[in-house]
């Protein structure tokens, strides 16, 4: 397995992670600028301190893993790893799915909702887009370890 392979599905990761944690922040730093149930707040502000926390936790398991590269680690440890990653990437993305679609609700309720609609699905989709970055990545890593 190549480590410049590696390297890039942790700097995919890496940039995903901090993709999320400025959302979490601009969303934080936007949410008295919109409108909105108080149950939808509580559940956005919940889904911010997850992002926040996940950035975290994902960039400590990439430094780990780093100082793993330089000792032979093997490509199924390697994949476990970023297995894991991923997972927490996704929890992430499904909780902000959720967010969204209940968003989307309440807007066709409550047209004044719109700007928080509008705000989270578009921080939603700079997410999910640096996800996708990091998820080829992996699959290349993984095909790549296959043979394929």
């Amino acid at each position: 397995m190549k480590v410049s392979a590696v390297y890039a599905v942790m700097t995919q990761a890496r940039n995903c992670a901090l993709v999320m944690f400025e959302s979490a922040v601009f969303i934080q730093s936007e949410l008295a600028n919109v409108r909105m149930n108080d149950a939808l707040r509580m559940q956005t502000e919940k889904v911010c301190t997850a992002l926040i926390g996940t950035k975290h936790d994902i960039i400590t398991e990439l430094d780990e893993l780093d100082e793993l590269l330089d000792s032979e680690t093997s490509a199924s440890v390697i994949h476990s790893w970023f297995d894991l990653i991923m997972g927490w990437f996704w929890d992430d993305i499904d909780r902000m799915h959720q967010l969204v679609t209940a968003l989307q609700s309440a807007n066709t309720q409550d047209p004044e909702c719109g700007s928080a609609y509008v705000l989270l699905a578009e921080t939603a989709t700079n997410i999910l887009n640096a996800y996708n970055r990091a998820k080829v990545a992996a699959n290349s890593l993984r095909l790549e370890a296959e043979g394929i």
